[in-house]
């Protein structure tokens, strides 16, 4: 059971690692000055696949660092990695030396194995994945946008609804299977049976069908977006359907992109989700460009990572540890990883109204001057 330490219960996460920051800033060794704490930022922006991930992540956490930092508080150094899972480990060894107190990063379930590895880190690490393994690290944290997570939190959702007898069209690909994996996986926990899996490889009268079937009561669709618009039309409009964040491309409204999964219930992050909260106007981009819905969730995902580092930095071993974040509701659990209870919509419903202006001051509206992710 976690319980929340004394200090963070009297200030804020802010001002307590200021303080930290400030009592590591007035040692020196007898060679010299200290090396200047700092929050090491390890992401992959040199990998090609990942590039766009990793800067839209880091913009995200100096869009935070922006809002919250100060003069007192550690300041955010980015440690540039690229393919190699062992590169994120040489620049975690790099930021001890210049002096981190913390890490956010690394980004690829490798590159934190190999962290992991090496052993208990001797600053608070915060990974942006799943930590693989059964028994947690100490000093290692994990923040993720699980597609396993997200499964599990649809299969309560249409169970708190009262959905009994669901379906789970699996389409092609690695993506899907997870999905299916887990939401199968939790529907038993929660029903004590398995439900029904038809698989979409082939479309046509044998998935129509199974759709048919009097006995389900509604859809799970494991699927991009792609492939959850080639598969809805076999599956009627006779049941709800669900899904993941991964079909919606963040447009709301009976728009064109949407005609195809019109009332498809889904989860997704409040930052796509309530994108008027006047909590969210100081962190949203300068910049009008538009970025996909998959580069906004790792842009929140930095601007999360930053404000729980923060927190990190000050918290006891086995403190609680919670946000209402960007990313969802996170809670840390007893392996160290933080959940994500996320919101729920419904593709080609309506965005939810801005707040009236005298609400939200003209500096918290501010948005945040960063240059376009390339």
């Amino acid at each position: 059971m976690h319980r929340r330490h004394p200090f963070a219960r009297m200030v804020s996460p802010l001002v307590a690692a200021a303080l930290l920051y400030l009592g590591l800033a007035t040692h020196a060794s007898a060679e010299g000055p200290a090396p200047a704490p700092h929050l090491a930022v390890i992401l992959p922006t040199k990998a090609k696949p990942l590039a766009g991930a990793a800067e839209a992540v880091h913009q995200g956490v100096l869009a935070a660092e922006q809002k919250l930092g100060d003069d007192r508080t550690p300041r955010v150094r980015l440690y540039p990695t690229g393919e190699r899972d062992d590169e994120a480990l040489v620049a975690y060894q790099d930021a001890l030396r210049n002096g981190a107190v913390g890490v956010i990063g690394p980004l690829t379930r490798g590159a934190i194995a190999k962290l992991a590895e090496f052993g208990s880190p001797e600053i608070p690490v915060l990974a942006l994945n799943s930590v693989d393994g059964d028994r947690p690290v100490n000093n290692l944290y994990a923040l993720g946008l699980s597609i396993e997570a997200e499964s599990r939190q649809v299969a309560r959702l249409m169970h708190g609804e009262g959905r009994r007898r669901p379906l789970v069209v699996e389409t092609d690909g690695p993506l899907p299977k997870r999905m299916r994996t887990a939401f199968v996986e939790e529907w038993k926990l929660l029903s004590g049976e398995a439900p029904t899996v038809a698989s979409a490889t082939a479309l046509g009268p044998r998935l129509r069908d199974s759709a048919a079937n009097p006995e389900i009561d509604s859809v799970f669709l494991a699927a991009d977006l792609k492939k959850a618009r080639t598969a809805r039309p076999y599956l009627g409009n006779d049941r709800p359907v669900y899904a993941t964040s991964q079909v919606w491309g963040g447009k709301f409204g009976k728009t064109l992109a949407n005609v195809d999964l019109l009332g498809v219930r889904f989860v997704d992050m409040p930052w796509l989700l309530d994108p008027n909260r006047s909590d969210h106007l100081p962190y949203r981009r300068a910049d009008k460009s538009a970025l996909s819905a998959d580069l906004e969730r790792f842009y929140a995902l930095g601007i999360d990572a930053y404000r729980l580092s923060l927190m990190l930095l000050v918290a006891a071993p086995d403190a609680a540890i919670e946000l209402q974040g960007v990313t969802g509701s996170l809670r840390l659990s007893e392996k160290r990883q933080f959940s994500r209870e996320l919101s729920s919509g419904e593709i080609g419903g309506d965005a939810p109204s801005a707040p009236p202006a005298e609400q939200a001051s003209t500096a918290e509206a501010a948005p945040v001057p960063l240059a376009p992710v390339q």
